[in-house]
């Protein structure tokens, strides 16, 4: 199985890097912001960077739809990962055109309401994942998988 995350940095990313015990056994690669914490965290990782910010910047969302297009191409994984914030929404958009699978993971940090990204990706997602029990009255069908950190 081949994996694509995608994903904001810090706290998102964050996020996922504690996964490696499931995801280092299989062919992966990375959409994220050019950063230099990233670019450390993800230094042996194939890497994709994005245009930032993100959040509720319309010229970068259109950016980063017309760079999800080709990359979703070029890496053909068969499940695209996400746990937001901004960038998964171009991306899912393109994965489900394609027919990719998705799976989102509503992040750790925000109980008492929904991201934007989140509320966005939800339709989009086959497999949605929350962390709290709370984050269930969001979102009903999604599965509680708890905290990940």
């Amino acid at each position: 199985m081949k994996i694509m995350f995608v994903t904001s940095a810090g706290g998102h990313l964050a996020q996922l890097l504690p996964l490696e015990s499931w995801w280092r056994h299989h062919a992966r690669s990375w959409v994220t912001f050019r950063r230099p914490e990233v670019e450390s965290a993800l230094s042996e990782e194939d890497v994709t960077w994005c245009f930032y910010p993100t959040t509720r910047n319309v010229p970068n969302a259109i950016r980063n739809l017309a760079l999800a297009w080709p990359t979703l191409r070029r890496d053909r994984p068969d499940v695209v990962v996400s746990i937001g914030a901004g960038v998964s929404v171009p991306f899912f958009l393109m994965a489900r055109l394609l027919k990719i699978h998705t799976v989102y993971i509503e992040c750790f940090d925000r109980i008492t309401m929904p991201t934007l990204s989140g509320r966005l990706c939800y339709p989009m997602s086959e497999i949605f994942c929350v962390q709290w029990e709370e984050q269930l009255r969001f979102y009903p069908d999604a599965i509680n998988i708890g905290p990940v950190l």
